[in-house]
């Protein structure tokens, strides 16, 4: 059936229309054609008259209401009784004042549901500042996490060479041409590490001293000095070893040395690069400490936040108003953040464990020379790490004890960015300082860029009694355009009264060519103390696998140090990446130290003092 009133299908016997809400009890049928008009005038079929009598247009008579218009279910003004319809194609689709107010009601409501606790804006607004996921250049570029995790658990190889290129100091003339050296050949899975150190001068190697450690041996060598290669064979019976050695192990025996402490620890410390085991991990750590502590959530709980004012910031180059909250943490809420951190650290099993290990570690190493030394190792690893950590608690027991009697309550002004993100905050606080109090105070800001940490800035002012003032503050600019430049500065200032200390840091970064320069200024007054300048260029970079950084120039001057118009100049070459070969032994002939008789010792001291008389000639 269709309503008389609105000319819509409804169901069958409905006693009110669901669309216009008009009762049907009693409703005579009404013309089609006579039906309120639901169409606007460019909804007309073609043809069809732009207005027509309003009397026509009337639907069938019923009884008299007051009511003057009827609200349809869809928000449409309908003529009710007594009231002439709008002439055809003029009728306008209206959302009546109440109904405005009832969805306006609604919204508020849900809005008020939904609104974010101030504290949670708070908290989540610092924890932008170092959140995940933000844009890292060094990660993008090299893949630096991904390069060192590398160096760590595959065979790997780190070259670094550093010389000391020319220099107008006259007292460090005679210096000028000398080089350090260093290279490192790593194999974790077949345990192998050599290390290679050398220096030279004038383009010689003067010598070198090389390293090698595998799970069985290790052996040392000074190829310039010596044709032997140390060797000691520390996983084979090293108490039979030292009992029949002729030479040396008598003389450790005499001095009381047990190499089996040493080989215990040599072996230890093979297991652990081989099984790629980590003492100490400080991330790990946090993040039990984040997930397990109550530490932050009683923070949170403690503190107050009311709104503050909007106020505008300047983030990426555009000016945005931001929320403000007044946040309020007493002493006593801080004094307690710090006791439950202090609890959960000292009561970490893994950090107790990692602690006792190493001690473990250090203690086999340490017995072997006890003797020697003249210490006696009365405690085992677990009372060292008892003791030290009773000491830690009595110390930062302590310092919070100092902390009570000195600091007062933290007033905090917090500013966020629409989408949560911190904009900026102030902070002050007092102290007592010998008897006095002091004002702490300062700010942070953030200003946007490829992360939170790309263009910011911190400062604290510290006012004593006399209202004298000093300053301390570090700002940071950076930007990133992806296969194009990455550029860094950094500006810190200590400055107190017409007193003005600084450092002015630049670098940039072409990363289509790889070349680089960077500044580094320090400064009194604005007057340069020391100023170091460097060029160059990163070449075979292969994200998280390899790189070399080529230091063409490292210019150090300083006019207090050197003189004015002095300086040095030096050039570095660091590079890291695959293994390439194998970990080989140093060469030369093995010459066992535990085997060896006095005579050979004899033969070897005559022969390093005659190539070391001889390195000492070339230098004339």
């Amino acid at each position: 059936m269709k309503c008389p009133y609105c000319n819509q299908e409804i169901a069958d016997g409905s006693v009110t229309c669901p669309l216009c809400g008009r009762e049907l009890t009693g409703a005579q049928p009404a013309d089609p054609a006579a039906a309120p008009e639901v169409m606007d005038s460019a909804q007309q079929p073609a043809g069809a008259p732009e207005a027509a009598d309003s009397a026509q247009q009337q639907p069938a008579a019923g009884p008299e209401t007051p009511d003057q218009a009827v609200v349809t279910a869809a928000g449409m003004e309908t003529p009710g009784a007594g009231q002439q319809a709008s002439p055809a194609g003029k009728k306008k689709w209206v959302l009546p004042a109440a109904a405005a107010a009832v969805v306006a009601v609604g919204v508020g409501a849900y809005a008020m549901m939904n609104a974010k606790d101030p504290k949670d804006v708070v908290v989540d607004a610092f924890k932008s500042i170092t959140a995940e996921g933000q844009t890292d250049p060094a990660e993008e570029i090299f893949g630096l996490s991904a390069m060192m995790e590398k160096i760590n658990t595959s065979p790997s190889e780190i070259r670094l060479e550093l010389a000391l290129e020319d220099t107008s100091i006259a007292d460090l003339s005679a210096l000028a041409t000398g080089s350090f050296n260093m290279e490192v050949w790593n194999d974790p899975g077949n345990q192998q590490m050599r290390m290679d150190m050398g220096i030279g001068y004038g383009g010689m190697d003067l010598a070198t001293l090389a390293f090698y450690l595998d799970d069985v041996q290790m052996a040392a060598a000074i190829p310039e000095l010596s044709t032997k290669v140390f060797t000691l064979n520390y996983t084979e019976d090293l108490e039979g070893q030292l009992e029949k050695s002729p030479y040396l192990g008598a003389i450790l025996k005499e001095s009381g040395t047990d190499l089996n402490g040493f080989a215990e620890y040599m072996a230890q410390c093979s297991e652990m690069a081989s099984s790629g085991e980590q003492l100490f991990d400080i991330e790990a750590l946090w993040n039990r400490y984040k997930e397990g502590s109550q530490a932050i959530d009683d923070l949170k709980e403690a503190m107050t936040v009311e709104k503050a004012q909007a106020r505008d910031y300047t983030i990426d180059g555009e000016t945005v108003s931001c929320k403000g909250y007044e946040v309020q943490l007493t002493k006593d809420a801080l004094i307690q953040f710090v006791n439950t951190s202090k609890d959960f650290f000292l009561a970490d099993e893994t950090l107790k464990s990692d602690f006792i290990e190493y001690m473990s570690l250090a203690m086999k190493l340490e017995n072997s020379m006890t003797e020697m030394t003249g210490v006696d190792v009365l405690q085992t690893p677990e009372e060292l790490q008892a003791e030290t950590w009773e000491e830690a608690e009595t110390a930062i027991n302590d310092l919070i004890a100092q902390l009570d009697s000195t600091m007062g309550d933290l007033a905090l002004t917090v500013w966020v960015q629409k989408d949560g993100r911190m904009a900026g905050f102030e902070y002050e606080t007092t102290a007592a300082v010998d008897g006095e109090s002091v004002r702490l105070f300062g700010e942070a800001y953030f200003q946007g860029g490829y992360s939170m940490l790309a263009n910011c800035g911190v400062s604290l002012n510290i006012e004593d009694p006399s209202g004298q003032v000093v300053t301390l503050g570090l700002d940071k600019t950076g930007e990133y355009e992806p296969e194009s430049v990455w550029t860094n500065g950094l500006v810190g200032t200590l400055a107190s009264g017409d007193e003005v200390y600084s450092f002015d840091y630049s670098d940039s970064y072409q990363i289509a060519d790889g070349t680089y320069e960077l500044t580094l200024d320090f400064l009194s007054s604005d007057v340069s103390q020391l100023l170091i300048t460097s060029s160059g260029a990163f070449s075979d970079v292969v994200k998280g696998e390899s790189m070399a950084l080529t230091m063409d120039s490292i210019r150090v001057e300083s006019e207090p140090l050197f003189g004015a118009g002095n300086y040095l100049d030096l050039s570095c070459i660091y590079a890291v990446g695959p293994l390439e070969g194998t970990v080989e032994m140093p060469e030369g002939e093995p010459l066992d130290i535990l085997a060896a008789s006095e005579a050979d010792y004899d033969a070897v001291l005559t022969e390093m003092t005659g190539n070391l008389f001889g390195l000492m000639m070339n230098l004339y």
